[in-house]
């Protein structure tokens, strides 16, 4: 992440010196993840509030997790849990984008504001945080989203559990035939982080549907 950033900073600006551009990398480096937690306490506080207990949160190199520790108890649940996330980051997002605005309008000077730049970019992974999150594959929380509704919609938790993860399992077959082919087709080796996401999605999908499947036949062999 700091490299990437790096190499970022030093495309806005040729007048930022080595140190400057890497100092700026770190801190944004620092603040993105600490926007992630946000995220993912977002998350927690809801669950919270709905009684449901939250065991911590976990980072780790696609982002992070609540650990909630049991499942909601309706779909309102679900859905107040599952949107609060995104929507956290989306109000980040906005804020840092003001906050980059309102600098640079200050700054005016011909060398980007290292402050805004800062800003900018947080707004910018903010905003698309929250729309990837938003991607109906379970078990995104767009994914969450969707079982909520369906669940409301069947009155039925393993049902919608069902649905939601077919249709995580085919956003992630997109994200690895998307990045296989960038790879293959225009050598971008961006493409296999892409490739990667997709598969962790469709690990978490597939063992969702194989929770739901195994709670319906244990409800079916108790009557």
């Amino acid at each position: 992440m700091t490299v990437s950033l790096a190499s970022e900073f030093s495309r806005q600006s040729s007048r930022w010196s080595p140190a400057t551009v890497w100092s700026l990398a770190v801190i944004t480096a620092v603040l993105f993840f600490a926007c992630i937690v946000l995220h993912e306490l977002a998350h927690a506080v809801v669950a919270r509030l709905s009684d449901i207990p939250v065991r911590g949160i976990t980072l780790f190199a696609l982002g992070g997790i609540a650990q909630i520790e049991k499942e909601a108890s309706t779909p309102a649940k679900e859905f107040w849990m599952a949107i609060a996330g995104p929507g956290a980051s989306l109000v980040i997002g906005f804020v840092c984008r003001a906050l980059a605005g309102a600098i640079a309008q200050v700054s005016r000077t011909a060398t980007p504001s290292a402050p805004a730049a800062v800003f900018g970019w947080l707004a910018y992974i903010n905003v698309s945080l929250a729309l990837f999150n938003l991607i109906p594959g379970f078990p995104l929380d767009g994914g969450r989203v969707l079982r909520s509704i369906v669940w409301a919609i069947t009155d039925n938790v393993d049902q919608a559990t069902r649905i939601a993860s077919r249709v995580g399992q085919a956003v992630a077959l997109l994200f690895i035939g998307f990045g296989v082919f960038s790879v293959l087709t225009r050598n971008d080796f961006g493409g296999l982080w892409i490739a990667f996401i997709g598969w962790f999605l469709l690990e978490g999908a597939q063992s969702s549907y194989l929770q739901a499947e195994l709670s319906i036949r244990l409800a079916s062999e108790r009557r």
